[in-house]
């Protein structure tokens, strides 16, 4: 029995269904008399390549035609149709892919004259399939064949072709057969054949055919021997495994509610059925795609096929969705599931986890998991801060204006300040027109829009700001830091001409603003001083111990005093006379003596003045203090305080200085001899003699 597609394959261009461009082009060709020497025809399968290759090779020998164009029932339509002719070499090039295959069937008999037309064809199908030493072999014939010699190859992929073969021929790209078409050919052919048919069953077979005419003819042919000779939705859905509308639906309202059990029982149920979870994940992807169209641009436009029934369910399943992103990442996730179901073991397991995915995304850590969880959270946000909105303007309708002093008693009211109180009287305090500040990020954002626009407007001004940074906004001025050394850019954009285009431009986007430029050294500086501003300086302990009362010290001192009347370290003290200075002990570098300066305390004469407390080290002997006694200031006295509570009893000291020993060094010094340090140590030669020795 001849099946279907071979019983209603075109034989003419009038037969053609669809490729309107591809007819159009190759009829005027032959009429004109202005065909190729070689064409290709490329495109999916079951849209009419090979049959169009067998028709415009029928125009070519065909003698009984119109117009050039072929009758389809001459003797030699008919042995093309069939594929005897003796002229028309049709060649699979899926079993004839090397060298030899080319060089025997096709270059060793090319130059041969036809024998019953005017014209040689050689029709090559799934010319992609050969290899690249046969397409070189091949390429110089199809550049220059025989004046009597046409080639027309055929191919689902002619990305595998070369380009040197692909510039010497005529390209004609096929087109998925539209539904409408495929659905009126198939209802033709019902006719003729007898059958009994629905429309919806003919809508089902052309949505599984997906623009192939062969397949459809194939699932039309099927079903017919299924149902004897009756084609009904029901049979078709039982036979192709279509899943009903109201099973679709129901998925994608669970979808949207995020109902898992649910999903998880259809897809049980579907698996009992026998159904296969692939064409169901494509046939649920094809009907969220309705959903999203929907939910994007609503069904005022005809952009949706189907009822009116059909769209109005379309409209309340988008309505289920809180927005159009969500139902695009619904698609993306299917559209991963179904590829990994392809070479998946366990589909049911992969399309599990798809909808587990989609019904609870804080179990997906993409991109987009993470931004449908931050859009609900702001929901919830918006959601509960309506009724909190509402209830705001209600105390602010105050006629009398005793509420004045109001503000005085509401800080007594709060326990603690909190941070986000320190900024609520500053916004308060600003008059109702001035704009208030804005975030880093948004301030940041809004400047490089304002930098992308000034760049595009007028080029020349804009780009001094290409790397300049938006600081700090308070609402009425803004801070723009300029990179460190940009004098020249900050003396440009003080020039009136180009502030006149800024400023529009910072108005239109930020708001009315000041501008001000600083380098991001100064910035940096700025915002240093500005934070130790801020930050709360400690109080000053108490000092719990009162001050000393100032000592006195016993010994007077022979010296005048300094004008401050206490003793500073920096103040030389002047030697005193009844202090006799020791004599300084020899040394060299070759031997140190460690000495200690012995000090008698009783060579010093008494103080006639009254002694103070007791001290608790009575072995070293105080320094001589300043003749007239004075007391130390408050400030200094306190510090003294602190430092005997932590150190003791404070003990005065006298450095004194030797004039005439100071004066024999410098002497030394400057003659170069007798120093008490060398360049380099001096060595006796006695030494190395009684070493050699």
């Amino acid at each position: 029995m001849e099946s279907l597609y071979t019983k209603y394959r075109p034989t003419t261009f009038e037969q053609v269904v669809g490729q309107k461009h591809v007819v159009e082009t190759l009829e005027r060709a032959v009429l004109d008399g202005r065909t190729s020497h070689a064409y290709l025809f490329c495109g999916p399968r079951g849209t009419g390549k090979t049959t169009m290759a067998r028709i415009l090779a029928k125009a070519l020998v065909c003698k009984n035609g119109l117009d050039g164009l072929p009758c389809g029932e001459c003797e030699d339509c008919r042995l093309i149709a069939a594929g005897d002719h003796p002229d028309v070499i049709e060649l699979d090039a899926a079993s004839n892919t090397g060298v030899d295959n080319v060089r025997e069937e096709i270059i060793s008999r090319v130059n041969y004259a036809p024998v019953r037309g005017a014209y040689k064809v050689y029709i090559i199908d799934e010319v992609h399939m050969l290899t690249p030493a046969a397409f070189n072999a091949l390429l110089k014939t199809i550049e220059e064949p025989p004046s009597h010699v046409v080639f027309i190859m055929c191919t689902t992929d002619p990305q595998k072709i070369l380009a040197t073969v692909l510039s010497r021929v005529q390209r004609f790209d096929f087109h998925a057969i539209g539904a409408d078409e495929i659905q009126a050919h198939i209802a033709y052919v019902c006719a003729q054949e007898g059958f009994t048919y629905d429309e919806e069953a003919l809508e089902l077979i052309t949505r599984h055919a997906h623009g192939g005419m062969r397949d459809a003819l194939t699932s039309l042919e099927q079903i017919s021997t299924y149902g004897a000779g009756d084609v009904s939705r029901a049979v078709a859905q039982e036979f192709l495994g279509e899943v009903s509308g109201s099973v679709l639906g129901s998925v994608t309202e669970a979808l949207a509610r995020r109902d898992v059990p649910a999903l998880f029982e259809t897809i049980g149920r579907l698996v009992d059925r026998g159904r296969d979870l692939m064409q169901f994940s494509r046939e649920l992807a094809a009907h969220v795609r309705d959903v999203y169209v929907v939910s994007a641009v609503g069904t005022s436009q005809n952009v949706i096929a189907g009822s009116t029934a059909d769209v109005e369910a379309l409209r309340r399943e988008a309505g289920e969705f809180d927005s159009v992103d969500r139902v695009a990442r619904v698609l993306a996730i299917l559209g991963d599931a179904s590829n990994d179901m392809r070479i998946a073991t366990n589909q049911r397991l992969v399309l599990e986890i798809a909808f587990t995915r989609i019904a609870r995304p804080e179990t997906d850590l993409t991109l987009d998991g993470l931004a449908e969880r931050v859009a609900d959270l702001e929901r919830q946000v918006a959601a509960l801060s309506m009724p909190s909105a509402a209830v705001r303007p209600a105390p602010q309708p105050a006629p009398t204006p005793q509420s004045a002093p109001q503000p005085e008693t509401r800080p007594t009211q709060v326990p603690e300040p909190r941070a986000v109180s320190d900024s609520q009287p500053a916004r308060s305090s600003r008059p109702a027109s001035a704009p208030a500040p804005m975030g880093n990020g948004e301030l940041q954002r809004k400047w490089r829009d304002v930098v992308k626009e000034l760049v595009s407007r007028v080029p020349s001004k804009g780009s001094l700001l290409m790397s300049s940074s938006a600081v700090s906004d308070d609402g009425s001025k803004l801070t723009v830091s300029l990179p460190k050394g940009s004098h020249f850019a900050a003396r440009m954009l003080e020039r009136s001409d180009v502030r006149d285009v800024i400023i529009p431009v910072v108005s239109q986007i930020v708001g009315p603003r000041e501008l001000v430029y600083v380098e991001s050294s100064l910035a940096n500086q700025a915002i240093a001083r500005a934070d130790q501003a801020k930050a709360p300086q400690p109080a000053p302990q108490p000092v719990v111990k009162p001050a000393p009362q100032p000592t006195v010290d016993p010994h007077p001192a022979s010296a005048p005093t300094p004008d401050h009347g206490y003793p500073m370290p920096w103040d030389p003290t002047p030697q005193p006379s009844s202090v006799v200075a020791d004599d300084p002990v020899p040394y060299d570098d070759m031997d140190v003596t460690v000495y200690e300066e012995d000090f008698d305390p009783t060579t010093v004469p008494p103080s006639p003045r009254p002694a103070p407390a007791p001290v608790p080290e009575p072995a070293v002997a105080p320094a001589p203090a300043p003749a007239d006694g004075a007391p130390l200031p408050s400030e200094l006295a306190s510090i003294a305080s602190m430092l005997e509570d932590a150190f003791g009893q404070s003990i005065r000291t006298v450095i004194e200085e030797n004039g005439e020993d100071a004066d024999e060094m410098l002497d030394d010094d400057a003659d170069g001899e007798g120093g008490a340090f060398t360049d380099e140590p001096v060595y006796d030669g006695d030494e190395y003699a009684d070493d050699d020795e």
